[in-house]
């Protein structure tokens, strides 16, 4: 992991996702780049410069920001690591996405707001649609997540090869912290499933990675987004990562979970592609 993107509009669920990201850095010396949108609908990479001087207002506004954002993150989130701060002007989500691909990163950290939330740019559509549309496994954050946080994850996914592969991705981040995983199926009504038949398919997911400590566990509630809830409250577990990303190619048993945990929940969660 050596590229971290942090989509930064000065909220405090921004600077929450900044400090976070912060939190991993310290582990592995990677890079930070925080990237603060100014919302158009204007395409300004695609404009030239002559184009460009016809919009003063979005100049003035991006002059502005690259001026006064150096500053508030050395105040407000000081760090011996370098970060690097890029302005952009667009449709947030698709500047946050372009940034990502640009510049090869492995990682978003990003503000999550919850209902009813009024501060800054990124709100409802932005979030998820960069949950939808980035390559990269994407950490949505309430609060900055500390060391202890990172201690313990539990990973919600149907345990088939398709879950398999956004496993795989969680592995770098658990490495890190050295974190427990727990591996959970919420068995409902609706997609019931035997306990002996999900903790053979949970166990194939260990197989190759015994240098991680795996917890296998099988929880029945009526509601999975619930269920994820509730377990993770009984065992004082803070970080959850979700399969999600190509609903083509996703079991409808998944289908806006990780959308419903990050609004109703205080966890950090995970989105990794499927």
């Amino acid at each position: 992991m050596k590229t971290i993107l942090v989509p930064f509009d000065f909220s405090t669920y921004a600077l929450a996702a900044l400090q976070t990201a912060q939190r991993i850095c310290a582990k592995n010396q990677a890079k930070i780049i925080c990237v603060t949108v100014i919302p158009s609908e204007i395409d300004w990479d695609l404009l030239s410069e002559e184009a460009k001087l016809k919009y003063p207002q979005l100049m003035e506004e991006r002059q502005e920001a690259m001026e006064v954002l150096p500053g508030y993150v050395k105040s407000v989130a000081p760090a011996k690591a370098h970060i690097e701060q890029v302005v952009k002007i667009g449709v947030p989500y698709e500047q946050i996405i372009r940034v990502a691909e640009q510049s090869g990163a492995d990682l978003i950290v990003l503000g999550a707001y919850g209902k009813g939330h009024i501060e800054g740019n990124f709100v409802g559509s932005t979030l998820q649609k960069v949950l939808r549309f980035a390559n990269c496994p994407v950490l949505a954050v309430k609060s900055a997540l500390d060391g202890n946080a990172f201690r313990k994850m539990a990973f919600a996914t149907v345990f088939n090869p398709v879950g398999k592969v956004a496993f795989e991705k969680i592995l770098p981040l658990a490495k890190l912290f050295k974190t427990s995983i727990h591996l959970l199926y919420v068995n409902t009504p609706d997609h019931f499933t035997n306990s002996s038949q999900s903790d053979q398919e949970m166990a194939e997911f260990g197989k190759g990675h015994e240098q991680f400590v795996i917890h296998r566990h099988i929880y029945n509630h009526k509601n999975v987004e619930e269920g994820i809830r509730e377990f993770c409250l009984k065992n004082d577990i803070r970080l959850v990562g979700v399969a999600s990303g190509n609903r083509t190619r996703t079991s409808a048993y998944i289908v806006g979970t990780t959308e419903t945990l990050i609004f109703k929940s205080e966890f950090g969660v995970l989105s990794v592609k499927s």
